[in-house]
Formats: structure tokens, C-alpha cells, sequence
């Protein structure tokens, strides 16, 4: 292999790179975002002023929070799970308890997937098993030689090609993965190869495998299908920009703060000095001819008018974030909208809740696939079911509180209505108590305690 095709990428992949690096510099923020070149440099800028207010400038992050936000809905509640001929196997509750072989559990490995697929829009998950082999069941419990989890993020998977299987459906051929600087692998359907890039710029092949699955062992996770295969749509793909806009704001209006706090000297100049090209700005001094009537220094203030309309635009492009991710109806701390009726902010819910729903089924799908290719690496055969809660409803605990306390004084001769008024208010005043702990609460109310 020729070191032009080990490093020949998708062409899906060279178009959407860069926004992929911008999707994820917009979620973690900080220094990664100010080092991005994301916030342009003004037209005769010196290159000193750009520097100077890139190195001040600051990042308000609502693209982390947003996703941060959803997984967290998606994750409240944990996924059934029924792992079926799986839950005798001996290695498998080692799985469960180190999916990937860094500490994490297999539910902590799905959310921190769902977290860089609602950046990314789509991540991989590698289902790969160490080389070495075991004589025994136990020697391989010993050695914790079993199959594992691993994330690729989408600018690691370079490459990728789809064939018709038997029954005519696409399936997966081959990957080209970059593990660091220099090493790839190359997974297909019966194996393995692993290359690296010597210093002298040739190719060699370091090692290989074969598998036997008849299936590259690899599995897509999509917050949201666009369609082609591999093509996922960011949480954040219009919010980015719309933040970046906002970083934007904050640069200039940090910059014309500056400028007003200290007016511009206007002085005249001495006869017979040059007046050739001078740099106007805050910091020096503007001179003007001597001859001019009323010619005496004075301080040049500039406006200040245009930090009201940065702060409106500010202002806007917050409620379209919120607006874009359908959190309208629960922002509190920076509500700058109008009051809106309760048909719309049902209506966004809705959507919100839609949007939640098609992650956990995505989420599903994938974690269903990963434990078909766990138990193929095993020779045996997933008969399981993973079911990931899709009831994604946020409730008005206050004010089904009022109402449930308002009923109970409310003139209605009924034990039963006292009742289930009474089991309304232990279910909002206790979300997490089990089940044990609210069936003896309920027993209590309808009067059958011990029984």
C-alpha cells in the first residue's frame, strides 16, 4: 500500500471537517475556541489589535449546556435492559462494568457517545477484542480477554465503502480508521490490518488478523439521519453559528468600550513637519492644520450609540438559540422575549419531546447492534431487548403542587377525589423514591397498610 492510498479519505470527509472541529471547538469552548480563527479580523485591523482582542476576547457557551441538557433527558432514567443468554456468560458482567476497558460502565460509554454524536451529529462505536488467545474459558476470565468498546469520532474515521450483501442491502465492506499520528487500521469483513507511516515515508504493514465475523464490526450512532449513509445532523449545527455571531457582539463592544474610556487628543501640528500616513485610533494622537479657525487641542470622543443596538442583537440571538433548540419554554435566567401563550410553549415542548424520542430510539438501535457484535466476537448470539425510555414529558412540579393542595379544599364530598389528590402530591414531592417506597405510600392512602 502506497502511502497516497493510506491516507486518501472520504469524500464525504474532506467536505465536512472543518465543521465537524468548528461543532466540537463551540461545545468545550474555552482556549480551543479563541485558537480557531472564529472570530474575523476588521478590514486595515493591525495585526498587533486583532491579536490583542482575540487574546481578551470571551466565549459565552450555549451550545455545551444545550447538549449537556438533552442528554441528560435522554439518561434520567436508565434503559431497560434484558440481555437475555448473555447475563450467564462469564465475561460479559465484566463488560457491563468496563465496556472499554478504561473504567467506564456501559451506560457511562453510551451517554459520553450520545454526548460527541449530538456534537458531531454521527460517531462510530468498534466492537474489537484482543489478539491474544486463551487456551481455556478461564485463562481468558484471567486475562479479561474479551471483547470491548471503542469511540471514533468522525475525523478519526477517514474512510469507509458499502457493497449489496446477499439479500441486496448495503452493508459496511471496509473502515479506515486513524488510531493516532501516523498508525491506521483498515477493518473489513473477514479481518484487520494495522499501518504505519515510517520516517522515510513509506508504508508497512505492523500487523493483521482475522476475525471471522463475515461483517466489519463497527456501528454507526446518529443523533439524527440525513440520509446518506454516515451523514448525521449536529444538535448544534445552526446554534454554532448563531454563537458565533454572539462572540462576534462581545468582541466589538468590548473594543468600543475601550475606545470610549479614553478620548482620541486632536492637537495641531508644527509648521514644517511631515504629515504623511498616521494610524488613527484611540491610543494616538490625530493633528490638524494650524491655520484652521479655532485651532487648539482638544479631546475627540467617539459614540457610543451602537453598544444599544449590539446589546438588542445580543438579546435576539439568544431567543433564536433557544428558539432553534426548542427551550423556549423552560429558559428562566436570560428570558429577553415576549410572554408567549401556552399553545406555543406546549407546541415547542412537543417538538422538544420528538426530537428526544428519535435520539433514545437511535440510542437503542446502536447499543442493540453492539451486543449482536459482542456476542458474535463470543460465538454465540444476542436474544435480548434494550428499550431506552421515550416519555421525555418535563412537568410544572409547582404548579401541579398548587393544584393538587387548591383540590384538596375544594368542596367535593368525594374519600376517592381526597385520594388520588393525596398520591398526586407524594408522586411531584417524591420523582425518585422506588417503587417499593411508593407502593407502601399508596397502600397507605387507600387505607390497606399491612395487608
Amino acid at each position: 500500500m502506497t502511502r497516497e492510498e493510506l491516507e486518501k479519505t472520504h469524500k464525504s470527509y474532506a467536505a465536512s471537517l472543518e465543521e465537524w472541529r468548528f461543532y466540537l471547538a463551540a461545545y468545550f469552548g474555552g482556549r480551543l475556541y479563541r485558537e480557531g480563527d472564529y472570530l474575523l479580523q476588521h478590514p486595515f485591523e493591525s495585526a498587533a489589535n486583532y491579536a490583542r482582542r482575540k487574546e481578551i476576547s470571551y466565549y459565552y457557551n450555549y451550545c455545551g449546556p444545550i447538549v449537556d441538557i438533552f442528554v441528560s433527558h435522554i439518561f434520567r432514567r436508565d434503559a431497560q435492559r434484558a440481555f437475555g443468554a448473555l447475563s450467564s456468560a462469564p465475561l460479559f458482567t465484566g463488560f457491563l462494568q468496563d465496556a472499554d476497558l478504561e473504567g467506564n460502565t456501559l451506560r457511562h460509554f453510551m451517554r459520553d457517545a450520545a454526548r460527541y454524536a449530538a456534537v458531531y451529529g454521527r460517531v462510530s462505536i468498534v466492537v474489537d477484542k484482543p489478539a491474544a488467545e486463551a487456551a481455556t474459558r478461564q485463562e481468558a476470565m484471567d486475562a479479561g480477554l474479551r471483547p470491548y468498546l471503542t469511540l471514533v469520532t468522525p475525523e478519526n474515521l477517514l474512510d469507509w465503502s458499502y457493497e449489496r450483501d446477499a439479500s441486496g442491502r448495503p452493508a459496511l465492506s471496509a473502515v479506515k480508521i486513524r488510531e493516532s499520528e501516523g498508525t491506521y487500521r483498515i477493518w473489513t469483513r473477514d479481518g484487520w490490518e494495522l499501518w504505519r507511516l515510517t520516517t522515510g515515508g513509506d508504508c508497512a504493514l505492523m500487523d493483521s488478523g482475522w476475525h471471522g465475523l463475515n461483517e466489519v464490526p463497527i456501528v454507526t450512532l446518529y443523533n439524527k439521519r440525513a440520509g446518506p449513509a454516515m451523514q448525521g445532523i449536529s444538535d448544534i449545527r445552526d446554534i454554532a453559528d448563531i454563537n458565533k455571531n454572539i462572540y462576534y457582539l462581545c468582541s466589538d463592544a468590548k473594543e468600543i468600550i475601550e475606545n470610549t474610556a479614553f478620548p482620541m487628543l486632536a492637537q495641531p501640528y508644527a509648521r514644517g513637519e511631515a504629515r504623511g500616513e498616521r494610524e488613527v485610533g484611540p491610543h494616538n494622537i490625530i493633528q490638524f492644520d494650524p491655520n484652521e479657525p479655532n485651532s487648539k487641542p482638544y479631546w475627540l470622543e467617539p459614540p457610543h450609540s451602537s453598544l444599544t443596538e449590539i446589546r438588542e442583537w445580543v438579546r435576539q440571538d439568544i431567543a433564536e438559540i433557544y428558539r432553534i433548540a426548542r427551550m423556549g419554554g423552560i429558559r428562566t435566567t436570560e428570558d429577553y422575549a415576549a410572554a408567549r401563550s401556552g399553545v406555543a410553549i406546549d407546541l415547542e415542548y412537543q417538538q422538544l419531546y420528538a426530537a428526544l424520542s428519535e435520539k433514545a430510539d437511535n440510542l437503542e438501535a446502536a447499543e442493540t447492534r453492539l451486543l449482536e457484535l459482542w456476542a458474535a466476537w463470543e460465538g454465540g448470539v444476542f436474544d435480548g431487548n434494550i428499550d431506552y425510555p421515550d416519555d421525555f414529558s418535563v412537568r410544572d412540579v409547582d404548579r401541579e403542587l398548587k393544584n393538587a393542595i387548591d383540590g384538596q379544599s375544594a368542596a367535593v364530598d368525594s374519600a376517592t377525589f381526597r385520594k388520588e389528590l393525596q398520591k398526586k402530591i407524594v408522586s411531584a414531592l417524591l420523582p425518585k423514591a422506588d417503587d417499593y417506597v411508593m407502593r407502601r405510600i399508596t397502600d397507605e392512602i387507600d387505607g390497606k397498610a399491612g395487608v
